[in-house]
């Protein structure tokens, strides 16, 4: 018993040994003053770690569940009383400024975004010129005529088969640059007016 004893003290000395010693990047602040300033786009972009692609925003994942959802994005279930079931936008505690979350029977279908402190997987954001969003997804680009806007064009990026099938990115332009962009299933992903 005493045998069991001592290895079970020593254990214990060992985990708090180990669990109060600090990791070397602790997020203190540098004192190098030679980096140029970050942008609000890029310091929402380092904080994070998170990008969009057309399947989701880090461990959110399109055709989640609304549950599922809220564990991702470490937010409590938002109610959905009131809401339309067949498609509505639903707010997370925990979900990005300038991100929208469309739900479709209960499921994330696409995500909306239109700030420049989210970016794409590959860098795009919301203020680039279309050029850019050419040069990062190459051929797989489509470009069509905006419903709306003359001056505006979607920029319909592609899966890349076979994992991405049914899903996609498609960015909005006026006069030449990014205004938003969304990402998630199809057809979501394409309807123009959202869940109007």
């Amino acid at each position: 018993m005493r045998q069991k004893q001592l290895l079970f003290t020593g254990v214990c000395l060992l985990l708090l040994a180990t669990g109060c010693t600090r990791p070397a990047s602790s997020g203190a602040a540098s004192s190098d003053t030679t980096s140029p300033p970050m942008t609000v786009a890029d310091s929402a972009t380092v904080r994070t770690g998170l990008t969009v692609t057309a399947t989701g925003y880090g461990s959110l994942r399109v055709g989640m569940t609304v549950r599922d959802a809220a564990t991702a994005l470490g937010s409590p279930v938002p109610s959905m009383v009131g809401l339309d079931t067949a498609c509505a936008y639903v707010k997370f505690d925990n979900q990005p400024a300038g991100m929208r979350i469309m739900v479709v029977r209960g499921n994330v279908a696409r995500l909306e975004i239109d700030s420049a402190s989210i970016a794409t997987g590959l860098g795009a954001r919301v203020g680039d010129p279309e050029s850019r969003v050419k040069d990062l997804y190459g051929s797989r680009v489509v470009v069509q005529p905006h419903k709306y806007d003359p001056s505006g064009h979607y920029l319909i990026v592609n899966p890349i088969p076979p994992t991405d099938t049914g899903f996609a990115l498609v960015f909005e332009t006026d006069s030449g640059r990014v205004t938003k962009y969304r990402a998630g299933r199809t057809p979501e992903v394409e309807w123009v007016e959202g869940c109007s």
